[in-house]
């Protein structure tokens, strides 16, 4: 294996072009249980919707053509005949010079062309009395005016979204082909590390990495996350490895470094994993690696809790997009200006800052979080996007800026 470090881009795309060539399988499920999952095929509306003309409101179905020359002095007067609910199928023909009561959602029968509301209209007599014209198609919901028959609803490899879904269920697809969402598991390394439940025993550190970790993930889609405390020992972690047969992603937190006690590159190697590349020349994370088990994806980070947070951001949950069957707009850097250019990272090499973004006009402005002296988990709360820093940049250019989701500020960036 070559062990130079590589570019965060040639990162993404050795991960691209594997889970490219390993998808995720897929299952049928019904529209009520695919919210969340990734279409896996395009799915095309089955009829238009709605089917018939449908009354946008309560009120008479008619012939416009009726109402012709209709004005207060000589106003029209139609027989109203019968009912038309929601419910009603197959209604009859309605005849000339006829109007029909329609409630909201009713078919318009065969025969009449618009409808008017109750409250616009009077009864004379049991006749329905009109003084001006009626336009034809007023108050009517054309067929296919929501949905036409054979229209693309959505594309492989976007998310089935609630306004998805609806239109699938109302065009005749109850159905669908979806990904199977990956299984996840998380390992905090560490002797010094406490697991989150129960009680902590003196001098040990909540495994605080696997909320940040594992909230990630389940914040991108991914419900089924296991995640866990790992004993630092190289028998260890490659046993339980080992035994993590039936994940499709492990992500590891701790154990990356050169350090004779760092074991994660060594166990995953016990553990039948292959590595993908070991190493980005990216700060932080230089020793950030992933490595491949037949389906099996392992991402291993650092143990810093900003290292954690950047590269999830960075690497990991990109890829995760792509483990889940999503395909293109995968989150993505953005451009944005800079108020204060941050420090330039050494030749060959990328920094990710964190800042906090305001609209101005066309462009995004940053301001870099540089005051080291702040407290580091405030930073991490209030970051609202990482600036991609190279070597090459001047004061006042754009820089590349990967979005963070899940900021409390500002909009969301999909």
């Amino acid at each position: 294996m070559n062990e130079q470090r590589i570019s965060r881009d040639l990162a993404l795309e050795h991960l691209r072009h594997h889970l490219q060539a390993n998808p995720q399988q897929t299952q049928t499920v019904h529209v009520t249980e695919a919210l969340g999952l990734v279409c896996a095929r395009d799915l095309f509306a089955a009829h238009a919707s709605p089917v018939m003309p449908k009354s946008t409101m309560d009120g008479y179905a008619l012939d416009s053509q009726g109402t012709l020359g209709a004005t207060p002095d000589t106003p029209a007067c139609l027989e109203i005949t019968g009912e038309i609910r929601p419910s009603t199928s197959g209604s009859t023909p309605l005849p000339p010079g006829k109007a029909v009561v329609i409630l909201t959602g009713g078919q318009i029968p065969a025969g009449a062309d618009c409808a008017v509301a109750s409250e616009a209209v009077e009864i004379k007599g049991g006749k329905l009395v009109l003084t001006r014209e009626v336009q034809p198609g007023q108050h009517v919901c054309q067929a296919g005016s929501e949905i036409k028959a054979g229209s693309r609803i959505i594309r492989r490899g976007e998310d089935f979204t609630p306004a998805v879904l609806a239109t699938l269920a109302v065009s005749g697809i109850m159905k669908v082909e979806a990904y199977l969402p990956p299984k996840t598991s998380v390992l905090a390394i560490g002797n010094e590390l406490a697991p989150l439940e129960g009680e902590n025993e003196a001098g040990r550190l909540p495994a605080d990495n696997l909320l940040m970790a594992a909230g990630l993930l389940r914040l991108r889609g991914v419900e089924r996350v296991q995640s866990e405390v790992c004993a630092n020992s190289l028998e260890h972690i490659a046993g339980r490895l080992r035994e993590l047969t039936d994940c499709d992603c492990i992500v590891t937190t701790g154990g990356t470094g050169p350090g004779q006690r760092d074991f994660i590159l060594r166990a995953a190697c016990l553990a039948g994993f292959t590595p993908l590349f070991n190493g980005v020349a990216l700060t932080p994370g230089k020793s950030f690696f992933a490595a491949v088990r037949e389906r099996t994806i392992l991402f291993a980070l650092p143990g810093t809790p900003w290292a954690v947070f950047a590269l999830m951001h960075a690497l990991v949950l990109p890829a995760v997009c792509w483990l889940r069957g999503r395909t293109l707009p995968v989150p993505s850097p953005v451009l944005a200006r800079p108020l204060v250019m941050p420090p330039l990272a050494q030749p060959g090499w990328e920094k990710l800052v964190p800042c906090t973004i305001a609209p101005h006009g066309s462009e995004l402005h940053a301001t870099p979080l540089l005051d080291r002296t702040r407290e580091m988990r405030r930073d991490m709360i209030e970051t609202q996007g990482l600036l991609i820093v190279s070597g090459l940049k001047e004061p006042g250019d754009l820089l590349p800026m990967i979005p963070i989701w899940e900021h409390r500020r500002g909009h969301r960036f999909d």
